[in-house]
């Protein structure tokens, strides 16, 4: 379904930081954060996915992300941060 070598380069990881998880279990998650990986929307998804109540945080119909799927996802949060930060940072030169 995704090619990980595109998957790694939109994302900007490294093999080790592949979301395997999101891929195997929560592919349509994966996919939502490629699509808006480029967009300022993509913190905005990110935080709806980090609240306890928000879309993986196990609302009264759901469980929540394993922990591995938590993982990867505060690992792509912490790699979209420091993107926007330094694209942030380069409109000041």
């Amino acid at each position: 379904m995704f090619n990980k070598e595109i998957v790694m380069e939109t994302l900007n990881c490294l093999p080790n930081a592949y979301p395997q998880m999101l891929e195997k279990r929560f592919p349509h998650v994966l996919s939502k954060i490629i699509e808006l990986w480029d967009s300022p929307h993509c913190e905005a998804y990110f935080t709806d996915l980090l609240q306890p109540n928000g879309r993986g945080g196990g609302r009264l119909n759901r469980d929540g992300f394993p922990d591995e799927a938590w993982q990867e996802i505060f690992q792509l949060n912490e790699l979209c941060w420091m993107r926007r930060s330094k694209l942030d940072d380069s409109q000041y030169y």
